[in-house]
Formats: structure tokens, C-alpha cells, sequence
């Protein structure tokens, strides 16, 4: 698959849910996207840079920081789908959720 066929992304979004959980729904694609590749998450996690705590919280609905772009485009890579659909699903958590905390391994 080339990186610009991507996969439907808002697939993992329940629309119907109450209250729509945009960060559930990014977790969910997360993880079965990376299943779709066959890649365990330690690979996955390695791929985009990460440490396999942050893969595994990611798939748990922790949302990265809209304006980490290295780390989106990473994960979009380790994925292989467009940075900006991936992109598009952590600013709706975002706003869903209010401002960002810091980076998962700061203090």
C-alpha cells in the first residue's frame, strides 16, 4: 500500500457513541492498523522512535501532542497512512479533551 492509499481512518470512531471518544477511537485505529501490517508493538514502537510504553499508552487513548510533528509523522510512517488524517484524529481528542499535558515521559 502507498502512502498516500490510506486506509479510512475515522473507521474507528463509533459516531454513535455517547459522548464521541476521539481519543478511544484514535487508540482503536492505532492498534488495529498496526495489526492490519503484522507488526508486534515492539516493532512498531521502535519504528516510529518510540519507547514501547509510549506505543502501548498511544493504543490506550493517550493522545500525543498536536504539535509534535516528528512524532506524528512517525507514527504515521510506522503505520503507513497520511500524517494529516493521523493528524486530523489527535486534534479532534485534542480539542475534545483540552489543552495537552506535557510529553508522555516528561514529568
Amino acid at each position: 500500500m502507498s502512502m498516500h492509499e490510506s486506509p479510512d481512518t475515522l473507521s474507528a470512531v463509533d459516531f454513535n457513541a455517547s459522548p464521541l471518544n476521539w481519543a478511544a477511537g484514535l487508540g482503536r485505529y492505532t492498534r488495529r492498523r498496526r495489526v492490519e501490517l503484522g507488526l508486534t508493538i515492539e516493532r512498531a514502537a521502535k519504528l516510529a522512535g518510540m519507547e514501547l510504553s509510549q506505543w502501548c499508552a498511544l493504543e490506550s487513548g493517550w493522545v500525543p501532542d498536536p504539535d509534535d510533528m516528528n512524532r506524528i509523522e512517525a507514527i504515521a510512517a510506522t503505520l503507513q497512512i497520511f500524517w494529516g488524517d493521523y493528524s486530523f484524529l489527535i486534534l479532534m481528542a485534542t480539542c475534545q479533551q483540552g489543552p495537552p499535558e506535557k510529553d508522555f515521559d516528561q514529568p
